[in-house]
């Protein structure tokens, strides 16, 4: 539905421009008045660079002084534009092949029509706006290589230890490790609706006391879900009871750990559950209560010969 959707349908036409005569100090003037994060340098009103929020921050770290420094010196240059008749999926791939957040969209005669930004586009497609996000290419293949899960990855871990696994008992543990991705951060804030931008954005992280993206608190608690789905039979949450004592990064890796530490008594079991990140830090902590079922009868798999 994306590809549908051009970018002339959700640019932003009033583009604050600056002549490539100006000078920094004009353009900084503008970004604080017109409230914009960036601005449009032209030369005989074409479009021929732009300078941003982070251009300044950038600048500042080398300079002392910006004042009277002419916007060519500092602007990013050549300009990358992006057509008004390109889809938004064009755009969003544009920005993160290039690495920007701002495509100033130029028709075919070079006349500047607008700009399009991250903000806009996270509006429609927020798990395909992130820079760092892993294509659906990189991602290992589904395998099945179990009765109970409909798939298995191969950076996936999972290990069991108990005395006799096929059933669960007092002293089992389960292990369930993979790498949390972008691509997990971004399709999760979708489905859930949490937008947070501590999670998906890395200029306003780094303003936070964590200095960087973190993982959603649940769902480093869906980690231990995973480990849990993986016991032997048909695992049925009941409760959980989480502690969240550090923040874990994105691309970090987390592995959570289940012991059985209590049998309630119909097919109950109460298991003490915590989450590491790579270093072995443990960044949740705590118990779930869960039922165990016997699995049904062996069914031929949804989709079994899908290959994605």
């Amino acid at each position: 539905m994306h590809d549908t959707i051009a970018v002339a349908e959700i640019m932003v036409a009033d583009v604050v421009t600056a002549p490539l005569e100006a000078i920094a100090t004009d353009a900084a003037v503008q970004l604080h008045e017109e409230r914009v994060s960036s601005v449009v340098v032209t030369d005989d009103g074409s479009p021929v660079g732009i300078i941003t929020e982070g251009t300044f921050a950038t600048e500042l770290c080398h300079r002392s002084d910006l004042g009277e420094t002419p916007l060519a010196d500092v602007m990013s240059a050549p300009l990358e534009t992006v057509s008004p008749d390109a889809s938004i999926v064009d755009a969003v791939e544009q920005l993160r092949d290039d690495e920007i957040e701002h495509l100033p969209v130029v028709d075919g005669s070079g006349d500047l029509s607008g700009i399009v930004t991250t903000t806009e586009l996270t509006y429609y497609v927020p798990h395909l706006i992130h820079q760092r996000r892993s294509s659906d290419a990189d991602r290992p293949p589904n395998r099945q290589v179990r009765t109970d899960t409909t798939y298995e990855r191969d950076d996936w871990t999972f290990t069991y230890h108990g005395s006799d696994e096929s059933s669960v008992d007092v002293g089992d543990v389960a292990r369930f490790s993979k790498t949390i991705s972008d691509g997990d951060i971004d399709a999760f804030a979708e489905v859930t609706g949490d937008t947070n931008r501590v999670h998906l954005e890395e200029a306003y992280a780094a303003e936070t006391r964590f200095g960087e993206r973190i993982v959603h608190g649940v769902l480093a608690n869906g980690i231990v879900s995973a480990a849990l789905a993986r016991l032997p039979g048909l695992t049925i949450y009941l409760s959980q009871k989480s502690s969240f004592l550090a923040p874990l990064s994105v691309g970090d890796r987390a592995t959570a750990e289940c012991a059985v530490t209590e049998a309630l008594g119909g097919s109950k079991y109460r298991i003490d559950t915590t989450v590491t990140d790579g270093s072995e830090t443990v960044v949740l902590e705590g118990d779930a209560v869960v039922l165990i079922d016997e699995l049904p009868d062996a069914a031929p798999l949804e989709g079994a010969s899908r290959k994605d």
